[in-house]
């Protein structure tokens, strides 16, 4: 299989007359395509089997008014070397057409829909066309990440109405259920097709926790947005703060002290147990089975409460900073983490015992909410979700960051894609999390935690990072602006990416258990929705 280099020779012989440009970004090769002939390229970069890119982040950029341009990218991840490639084309001046890479790679289709929805830009040729971000009250022609659109604007409401497929056949009837639901879960709206009752079709209706994110990170300085990363999805305040660091971090030339790279791992891995606590025990609990539910927040409670006494935050706020860690531990605060792990995992094992004895238990996990693994490949599935069906992919050993260079990960991976698999990979994380972290204690050093920037980027210089947190990879773009702001920064939780996968789990199972299903993907509707 090829490797970054060799994808783009292999490209070039290909199609070296579509290629305008061959250049890196951050050590990623970058080619620059003609606009009509990008699909095409794209297309073989996806299906050549010494190639089999994965779309993994594709985002648009309006250069305005720097210059009179829009600017397409595409990130794909090499199947077997897990190297990066990047194809890049130009929009100019009023263009506002691009050829739609979605008929041929499916996880490009709610990419394209975002990209139409919040710039006006129009993917020609895709199979749907509905809005994704920008509900139907929204007056058309307001593209709220387009440079002429300010940030306060107040939008009058229109009428509109979102058109849902529909199946039509005797005994098919539609079940509705949400946006608003029991509980303190967020909004979203899940729309089941069903005939008897098995699902035949789910169709997702999204974003109504829109908040204008990316849009506020353009009004905030580089060394500033910390806060606002941390709050794009409450439970994953680490990962998401770290992969926006990292990305103004190599815009700005920084280099983090090794003790801070220790740290940040530390939390993410902190970060990682006590969300996948949270997950097994939300599991069982939608089984009507209490018993490892209430041992489950049990434990995730030692979690939240060890994280309060060393940050004075349960959910690990203010710990990143650009350029380090807010936060150092002492020897005292480090022994005393390991020791409580200690106390806890000998615990988690036997409760872990307790599940496995379940028949019960593993007859209504196994076979429910099948995603194979041809499906996840497909849509490009990542995290918890991809491993459990095959998808051999973590950033922390593919790309490592902060101290996994150092400490590399044992990757969990299962074949199986349905409900069982993806709970057995947060049990075996888990265990993974505590030799980390009992890791990160034996090799941390002494020294500073925090190194000053000093690099002012020269606007319309960018960067990307990507983190792996709990529920899969993070993206970050950062593009630097005027003065030293932000003039374009790309977020991608990965619930983004795989909220439209369970569309494809649920098939054939029965409305009941759905709860179950959405429960073991466990998606962010606030990372998702921005």
């Amino acid at each position: 299989m090829a490797d970054a280099q060799t994808a783009m020779t292999q490209l070039k012989e290909a199609y070296g007359a579509s290629i305008v440009e061959m250049t890196s970004i951050n050590g990623t090769p970058r080619l620059r395509v003609k606009k009509d002939d990008l699909p095409q390229v794209a297309h073989y970069l996806h299906t050549h089997p010494n190639l089999r890119g994965s779309l993994s982040l594709l985002w648009a950029v309006d250069h305005r008014p720097r210059e009179s341009r829009y600017e397409i990218c595409y990130l794909f991840t090499l199947a077997e070397c897990k190297d990066w490639l990047l194809l890049c084309m130009d929009l100019q001046g009023d263009d506002r057409l691009f050829g739609s890479i979605t008929p041929h790679i499916h996880a490009a289709q709610w990419y394209e829909r975002e990209i139409r929805d919040m710039f006006g830009l129009i993917p020609v040729g895709h199979p749907d066309m509905h809005r994704l971000v920008r509900h139907e009250h929204w007056p058309k022609g307001s593209h709220p990440l387009k440079k002429d659109f300010q940030w306060d604007t107040v939008l009058e409401r229109t009428q509109g109405q979102y058109e849902f497929r529909q199946i039509e056949g005797e005994g098919v009837f539609e079940v509705p259920v949400g946006p608003i639901h029991a509980g303190i879960i967020e909004p979203g709206h899940f729309r089941f097709s069903v005939a008897g009752e098995p699902i035949m079709q789910l169709e997702i209706h999204h974003f109504w926790k829109h908040r204008g994110v990316e849009k506020l990170f353009e009004r905030q300085q580089l060394t500033e947005s910390v806060p606002l990363a941390e709050r794009v999805s409450g439970d994953t305040t680490v990962g998401h703060s770290l992969a926006y660091c990292q990305a103004v971090e190599i815009l700005m030339d920084a280099e983090v002290p090794r003790r801070a790279r220790y740290l940040r791992s530390l939390f993410l891995e902190l970060e990682r147990l006590h969300n996948h606590l949270g997950d097994v025990g939300a599991i069982c609990n939608d089984t009507a089975y209490a018993l490892p539910h209430a041992h489950c927040g049990r434990i995730k409670e030692q979690i939240m409460q060890l994280n309060d006494r060393l940050t004075g935050s349960r959910f690990l706020r203010g710990v990143n900073c650009v350029g380090g860690v807010g936060i150092d531990l002492t020897r005292e605060q480090l022994t005393q983490i390991v020791e409580e792990l200690d106390g806890i995992e000998p615990d988690f094992t036997e409760l872990e015992r307790i599940l496995f004895a379940n028949a019960s238990l593993t007859d209504r996990l196994e076979t429910t909410g099948v995603l194979t693994e041809e499906t996840a490949w497909d849509h490009a599935v990542i995290g918890v979700v991809g491993r459990a069906s095959g998808v051999d992919q973590d950033i922390r050993r593919d790309h490592p960051f902060a101290a996994y260079g150092e400490l590399p990960p044992q990757t969990v991976l299962y074949r199986y894609g349905d409900v069982r698999a993806r709970m057995r990979v947060r049990l075996d994380e888990i265990h993974e999390s505590i030799r980390l972290i009992r890791e990160i204690k034996q090799g941390i050093t002494q020294g500073p935690v925090l190194t000053r920037p000093t690099v002012v980027p020269a606007p319309g210089t960018w960067a990307f990072s990507a983190v792996e947190g709990w529920r899969g990879e993070i993206f970050y773009v950062v593009m630097a602006g005027e003065q030293g702001k932000i003039h374009r920064c790309k977020v991608r939780d990965p619930s983004f990416v795989n909220w439209p996968a369970i569309q494809w789990a649920v098939l054939g199972n029965i409305i009941p258990d759905f709860p179950l299903i959405n429960k073991s993907f466990n998606l962010s509707y606030a990372g998702n929705d921005l």
